[in-house]
């Protein structure tokens, strides 16, 4: 470690310190020397007024702010701050907060701090839930710390395109499908509850009906087709026709499927906009509910790289109140139940 000289491109206390470090490190530790040091490496362009006179780290560190250059490195750290950016790919949320706080020494509105961090993300998500989030915060540590966990929870959302799947949570099977077709009712491709995820069968991905969106995030607003990843077909509900092994309404899947909504039902987070791991959910067909639980594990993707061979045969679901999991994977089983007069009628049927 060499001797660090002063520039005025970094700040005085930090100066200070790593002068200290050094003088530590070689066994120096009397505050007159370690400070005669310290005058010394001033670089020689910069001029302190009385700087003889100066015999404490504190009057060092005056001294050095007085000086023009540290108006220089405040402006220069206030433009770096203006255009610094988050970009996830490319670094951590701890590296970048490390290099923001770093920038922000001699800032001490917190709302400006604020604008900044605001600025530093172009994330839609992110832009909606920091500014709902540091309302009325002015501790700029607590400031930080809702940045990094709403960076965090923009993870958690369930988006537009993903590889999902539909757990039943009371038996642990999944919502499937493959390229057989029901031999009675509509002969569309069969849906069933599968035993095993990593087959390929389990895998769907939701797409919006809305065609002028300009972000990917799932909300509870939106209309979605939920399609088969593997035969590429869209998740349908014959109202029509009954399933050959629970003589209920089948479940298909085909070219065109039914548009579908989120509903949020959890009673922790019952205002969230966006659909997020962990929500309990509804996913609602016209008149008729799917009852889910939503999970978004994106680690578990890799298991879906290579497939297993398929299981060929259909599993009867259960009857009952039914939930589903969902997460890059989904996971589920169904319960239909019926909107009458704006009731739930609670005679529930399973239907594949």
């Amino acid at each position: 470690m060499d001797l660090p000289k002063y520039t005025g491109t970094i700040h005085p206390e930090e100066w200070v310190k790593q002068v200290q470090i050094y003088c530590y490190l070689k066994g120096i530790e009397s505050e007159g020397k370690i400070i005669k040091f310290s005058k010394l490496m001033i670089d020689y362009t910069i001029i302190i007024p009385n700087v003889n006179e100066i015999n404490s780290f504190e009057e060092l560190i005056k001294a050095l702010k007085l000086h023009s250059t540290f108006s220089i490195y405040k402006n220069s750290c206030k433009r770096k701050l203006q255009l610094i950016k988050y970009i996830p790919e490319q670094e951590d949320v701890a590296t970048f907060l490390a290099n923001f706080r770093s920038l922000c020494m001699e800032i001490s509105d917190h709302k400006e701090i604020i604008t900044m961090l605001i600025n530093s993300y172009s994330n839609y998500f992110f832009k909606g839930e920091f500014i709902k989030r540091v309302e009325g915060i002015n501790s700029v540590d607590e400031i930080f710390k809702i940045f990094s966990e709403v960076v965090f929870d923009e993870l958690k959302i369930i988006k537009f395109g993903s590889s999902i799947a539909l757990k039943h949570v009371a038996t642990g099977k999944y919502l499937s499908s493959w390229n057989v077709n029901y031999p009675t009712g509509s002969k569309q491709r069969v849906v069933f509850a599968g035993e095993k995820l990593s087959n390929g069968n389990a895998l769907w991905y939701a797409t919006c009906t809305t065609t002028n969106r300009n972000y990917q995030n799932c909300t509870y607003d939106d209309r979605f087709y939920l399609t088969h990843k593997v035969t590429g077909k869209k998740l349908c509900m014959s109202i029509n026709y009954k399933s050959p092994t629970t003589r209920h309404a089948e479940v298909s899947c085909r070219n065109e499927g039914d548009s579908l909504n989120w509903i949020n039902i959890n009673p922790t987070n019952g205002y969230a906009t966006y659909v997020k791991a962990r929500d309990v959910i509804t996913l609602k067909y016209n008149d008729y509910i799917f009852v889910v639980m939503i999970s978004h594990l994106q680690l578990e993707i890799k298991l879906f790289k290579k497939l297993l061979p398929m299981k060929k045969e259909l599993v009867e679901m259960m009857s009952g109140k039914l939930k589903f999991f969902i997460a890059i994977k989904f996971t589920l089983s169904i319960g239909l139940k019926k909107f009458m007069n704006s009731k739930v009628n609670m005679d529930e049927r399973s239907f594949l």
